[in-house]
C-alpha cells in the first residue's frame, strides 16, 4: 500500500514537472513573439528654430596692398637703408645709387639749357631788328612815293628835271621792301627754331635731373619691407624688383567660390573667418570685394574679406577659412534632414502616435543637409522617426529607445 501511495506522489510531481516547463516555454515564446512585433526607433522632436544653409571654404591671407619697389637708374648701389621687415613711411630712403655720371649728364643738360636760351635772346634781338628796319624802310618808301607823285606834276609842269624824276621813281620802288620783308620772315624762322631748340634742351635736362633723383629710391607707400634684393655694391637695373612693401595695416583673406553660391552672397554681406596660425574659433568680417566675372582658368569667383591688422599678426600667405551664410529661414519648423524619405515621387516622414509609426507627407523647404525645414505636414512638438524609419511602415508598432 505504501509503495502505491509512493507511486502516486512522484507520477504527481513528474506531471507538474511537465506542466511548469511547459508553462516556461510557453511564456518564453510569448516573449519572443511579442519583442518581434515591434521595430525599435530614434525619434526626435520637430522644432521651432532658425535654420540658415553655411558653406565653409578655405583660403589664403594676403595684403591689402602690395608694392614692388623696381629702380629707374640703373647703376651701383652705394648705401641701402633698410632692413627686411623694416617698416617705412611714404618718402623713406630705401637704397641710393651711384650719381656721379648722372650728375655730370645734369650738368651738360644745364649748360645746354643755357646755350639755347642765348640763342633764343639772339634770335630774338635779330627778329625785332629786322621787323625795325622793314618798319623804317616801309615809311621811307610810302613817303617816296607821296614825293614822286608831287615830282611828276612839277616834271609835267618843267619845274623839275628828267633825272631828277628819275631819282624820285628809284626812291619810290618798293622792291627793296620785299628783301627786308623776306629778311623778317627768316628771322622769324631762326627765332622759332631757336625756341625749338631751347625746349629740347629743356627737356633733356629735366629727364637728366630725374635720372639724378632717381638714383635716390623712396618708399612710395607706408608699410613693411617684406622682400629685399639688393645689397652694397650689387649693379641693378631697370626691370628688376629691387625690394617689396606691403601694407599690413589691412589684410584679406581671398577665397574662390563656384556659379550657384556667387549669386547667393553680396559686398557688405557678414561672415565669420577663421585664421588658425593666429587665433582659435571666428571672427566677424564683411564682404569687400566680388569679382564680376569668373577666372578663365578654373571658372570660380575671387570674394575678399578683409580685417583690421594693427599688430601685424596675421601674415600674408597664411591660411584662413570663411564661413558664408547662402541662405537663411527664421522661425521654421526643423527636423533631421535623414527623417525625410522619398516614396513613390512624394516626400514623407514617419512620427510617433501611441507606440504606432505614422506616415505623413511633408513639404520640405531649405535643407542644409543636416537640418531641414518643414512647410506643411507635421507639427511642432511631433515626434519625427529619425534611426529605424527604413525599417517602419505606416501603422506598424515601434518602441522608441533613444530619443524623447
Amino acid at each position: 500500500m505504501r509503495k502505491r501511495i509512493v507511486s502516486l506522489v512522484l507520477i504527481v510531481v513528474m506531471l507538474m514537472v511537465i506542466f511548469v516547463g511547459c508553462s516556461d516555454k510557453t511564456n518564453e515564446l510569448d516573449e519572443t513573439q511579442e519583442t518581434e512585433n515591434y521595430t525599435p526607433v530614434e525619434v526626435d522632436n520637430a522644432e521651432i528654430s532658425n535654420i540658415e544653409n553655411v558653406v565653409n571654404i578655405n583660403g589664403k591671407v594676403a595684403a591689402k596692398e602690395e608694392v614692388s619697389i623696381i629702380p629707374k637708374a640703373m647703376g651701383t648701389v652705394t648705401k641701402v637703408n633698410v632692413d627686411l621687415g623694416d617698416n617705412v613711411e611714404v618718402g623713406t630712403v630705401l637704397f641710393n645709387i651711384e650719381q656721379q655720371d648722372i650728375a655730370l649728364t645734369v650738368d651738360q643738360a644745364s649748360n645746354g639749357v643755357d646755350l639755347a636760351q642765348k640763342s633764343v635772346a639772339q634770335a630774338e634781338n635779330g627778329l625785332e631788328t629786322a621787323r625795325t628796319n622793314y618798319e623804317l624802310n616801309k615809311e621811307k618808301i610810302e613817303n617816296a612815293q607821296l614825293n614822286l607823285e608831287r615830282t611828276r606834276a612839277l616834271y609835267e609842269e618843267g619845274a623839275v628835271s628828267k633825272a631828277q624824276l628819275e631819282q624820285a621813281e628809284l626812291s619810290a620802288s618798293d622792291k627793296n621792301l620785299d628783301v627786308l620783308l623776306s629778311q623778317v620772315t627768316q628771322a622769324e624762322i631762326g627765332y622759332q627754331q631757336s625756341q625749338n631748340q631751347l625746349k629740347q634742351a629743356q627737356i633733356s635736362y629735366e629727364q637728366a635731373v630725374n635720372g639724378l633723383s632717381n638714383t635716390v629710391v623712396e618708399a612710395p607707400m607706408k608699410g613693411v619691407v617684406s622682400s629685399l634684393n639688393v645689397k652694397q655694391g650689387q649693379i641693378v637695373g631697370s626691370g628688376q624688383v629691387a625690394a617689396t612693401i606691403v601694407d599690413m595695416d589691412t589684410v584679406y583673406v581671398q577665397i574662390s567660390v563656384v556659379e550657384n553660391v556667387v549669386n547667393k552672397i553680396k559686398e557688405g554681406q557678414e561672415a565669420e573667418i577663421s585664421v588658425p596660425a593666429v587665433f582659435d574659433g571666428y571672427i566677424k568680417s564683411t564682404i569687400g570685394y566680388i569679382s564680376p566675372t569668373a577666372d578663365p582658368m578654373n571658372k570660380l569667383y575671387t570674394v575678399r574679406l578683409y580685417l583690421d591688422n594693427k599688430e601685424y599678426g596675421i601674415r600674408p600667405g597664411m591660411t584662413g577659412s570663411v564661413k558664408l551664410s547662402l541662405d537663411s529661414v527664421d522661425e521654421a519648423i526643423v527636423i533631421k534632414s535623414d527623417a525625410v524619405l522619398d516614396k513613390d515621387g512624394k516626400k514623407i516622414v514617419y512620427i510617433v502616435e501611441n507606440d504606432m509609426a505614422v506616415e505623413k507627407e511633408v513639404e520640405t523647404g531649405l535643407d542644409t543637409g543636416e537640418l531641414i525645414e518643414i512647410i506643411s505636414g507635421i507639427n511642432q512638438g511631433d515626434s519625427v522617426i529619425i534611426e529605424g524609419q527604413h525599417y517602419v511602415s505606416d501603422g506598424a508598432r515601434v518602441k522608441v529607445v533613444r530619443g524623447e
